[in-house]
């Protein structure tokens, strides 16, 4: 059940009664130290604190002097009638509208989202998903994050990722500083930003160039902060993860770290790494940004490449995770950190071990490194995994195609003209007429968000990835994500000429 822009006495009775069925007869403090903040953790679960303290071991701390929000956690052992306890209007027994609704979709147990527009379009204020037993909940009067779950076996408990790293965000979310999905190592006091979505190398060449001495401060989320004209970083984790691939070939490294689970699907192993305490920085300076690739090469390369693609992986792959991709703000802000640095390419071969001797022999010539000015469109283009993820540098907007979708944008980059396009799409098995439409549609919607400067007119055979069409039933999708809402364009125009 959804609530949109409640009272604010319904809103701050609902929080008020989530806090108040809070089993308390366990209490403990603790503080989480960011360097550029801190943290009030309350957490009333035996239970949880062991993995608070296994994700969070370099910057738990057991006093402060004072703190800039506070995050309350707890063992939800009722998640599945939470609901209808903080407000009767939530119970479908005495509720026909939740009651039709739950029928409809088939749902067992009142799951529950109340947004404020005047807080986020995106984010609920109160999300309870009974189903899966999570709560979560923000008091805006205090500053308070509220985060309770059912089930916190260690496997299925790392099934969300690195804990309260959702909160953190909004919480370290300020004018200067902000929450990065990226890497961090460097040498003497150099640090270089690995700017890369998941999947593409980072983590295991600065999980590997810290093991081999490199200064580290994050292989997965940092923190970012400017000041003045430099960008500095704060490490946040104590944990990294790793494929069964890697963690067998770094084993006899990992000698002294503790296995804290696995993923529950067996494919990622979570390590804390506190033994490795001692290379962890804090405000760490940046002096470079990285963008790995993984290349067939025999030898490792380095080389200045376009900053584009480097910071759509960085900034989408952020923006994505944190639910915040239409936050135009955090967008422009983040662009605004890392714009302004040399950007290079390290071409990562199969031999792991070699990638990081090359770093390291790169980052102590650094002042001898290679410069070049290149020039590029304000229209950053990713294409990764067959998808495309597009970001206008000028509008902090960022705009993002399904495969099939992609599949026609790259021939479209290539100045291939539209007739060549539309005889490959008569090529589908299937009823083009539709197919057609959208695709005239897309391509008015290119130009007009200024994706393309203009349709090319060379003429060639165009063959589509009839697999793309069909993961896709055949249907072409661009989204624009702004601060009100995710829109659909092709389709929103489509049923807008319907009409």
């Amino acid at each position: 059940m959804r609530i949109d822009n409640p009272s604010k006495t319904d809103l701050k009775k609902w929080i008020n009664n989530i806090d108040s069925l809070i089993d308390k007869q366990f209490s403990c403090t603790k503080y989480i130290d960011f360097g550029s903040c801190t943290i009030r953790l309350i957490c009333y679960s035996k239970k949880f604190l062991p993995l608070i303290e296994k994700q969070l071991t370099y910057v738990l701390k057991d006093s402060s002097t004072d703190y800039s929000a506070t995050i309350v956690v707890w063992n939800e052992l009722e998640a599945k009638t939470l609901a209808e306890k903080i407000d009767e209007k939530f119970n479908p027994k005495k509720n026909l509208r939740m009651r039709i609704e739950m029928l409809a979709s088939k749902q067992k147990y009142v799951n529950l989202q109340v947004y404020d527009e005047s807080y986020s379009n995106y984010h609920a204020l109160i999300n309870i998903e009974a189903t899966r037993g999570f709560i979560n909940a923000y008091d805006e009067e205090t500053n308070t994050y509220y985060y309770g779950v059912e089930n916190l076996d260690p496997e299925e408990f790392i099934k969300e990722g690195h804990i309260f790293v959702q909160m953190f965000n909004k919480i370290l979310k300020t004018p200067t500083t902000n929450l990065v999905h990226g890497a961090v190592v460097g040498l003497n006091n150099k640090g270089i930003l690995f700017c890369a979505r998941g999947q593409r190398g980072k983590s295991t060449l600065a999980v590997l160039s810290m093991m081999e001495g490199f200064e580290y401060v994050s292989d997965d989320y940092l923190i970012v902060e400017k000041e003045n004209d430099k960008l500095y970083t704060h490490p946040m984790y104590s944990i990294i993860t790793l494929s069964p691939r890697m963690y067998n070939e770094l084993y006899d490294k990992l000698d002294g770290c503790r296995f804290v689970s696995n993923n529950a699907r067996k494919d990622k192993y979570v390590i804390n790494i506190s033994k490795y305490h001692p290379v962890f920085k804090k405000k760490y300076p940046i002096e470079i940004c990285m963008f790995p690739e993984i290349v067939s090469d025999s030898e490792p390369s380095i080389e200045p490449c376009e900053k584009g693609r480097a910071i759509t992986q960085l900034i989408q792959s952020t923006v994505m995770q944190m639910n915040d991709l239409g936050d135009t703000t955090t967008i422009k802000k983040l662009l605004d950190m890392v714009k302004g640095f040399d950007f290079y390419k390290i071409n990562l071969c199969s031999d792991i071990q070699k990638n990081t001797e090359f770093l390291r022999e790169f980052m102590n010539n650094i002042d001898k490194r290679e410069r070049k000015e290149i020039s590029e469109s304000p229209i950053y283009v990713d294409i990764t995994y067959d998808l495309a993820n597009i970001l206008d540098s000028n509008k902090g907007v960022i705009y993002s195609m399904n495969k099939f979708a992609t599949n026609i944008y790259e021939y479209l980059l290539q100045g291939v003209s539209k007739a060549s396009i539309l005889e490959g799409i008569k090529t589908l098995n299937q009823d083009t007429t539709m197919i057609e439409k959208e695709f005239e549609i897309f391509c008015k919607s290119l130009i007009a968000k200024g994706i393309l400067e203009s349709i090319g007119d060379e003429n060639r055979v165009v063959s589509l990835n009839k697999e793309f069409a069909q993961e896709d039933k055949y249907k072409i999708s661009l989204i624009e994500f702004t601060p009100k809402e995710r829109k659909e364009l092709v389709k929103e125009e489509k049923e807008l000429l319907t009409v």
